[in-house]
């Protein structure tokens, strides 16, 4: 390797090291004795092996058999009762969660 390259290699590395280095370091939220727990020290550790597993395996898999030539090859079924074409946000019923409105505020229930 040449020496330009092995000096911006390591002028890389030590930038990288601080910018690392010099971010705050802040907890997201407040420790308590259950992160302490052995079992959730595992969690963290399998976690993201089984994340990885879902986006890097998992899924790849479900888009190959669930293009609708290969459905009959592999036996996939889709969920019924889910249209993902026509999908609006709200309950998986179809059902609309609808904002009440300023007036709703006002009345009481019955009126």
């Amino acid at each position: 390797m040449s020496s330009m390259r092995r000096s911006y290699a390591v002028l890389s590395a030590a930038f990288a090291m601080v910018a690392l280095l010099a971010a705050p370091a802040a907890a997201i939220d407040d420790y308590d004795d259950s992160q302490s727990n052995p079992l959730r020290l595992l969690a963290y550790a399998l976690h993201p092996v089984g994340f990885l597993t879902e986006w890097l395996i998992t899924q790849p898999i479900h888009r190959l058999v669930a293009q609708e030539d290969l459905e009959p090859v592999f036996g996939h079924v889709p969920h019924k009762g889910y249209d993902y074409e026509t999908y609006v946000e709200g309950l998986s019923t179809g059902a609309v969660i609808e904002e009440p409105g300023p007036r709703a505020l006002f009345e009481r229930p019955g009126d």
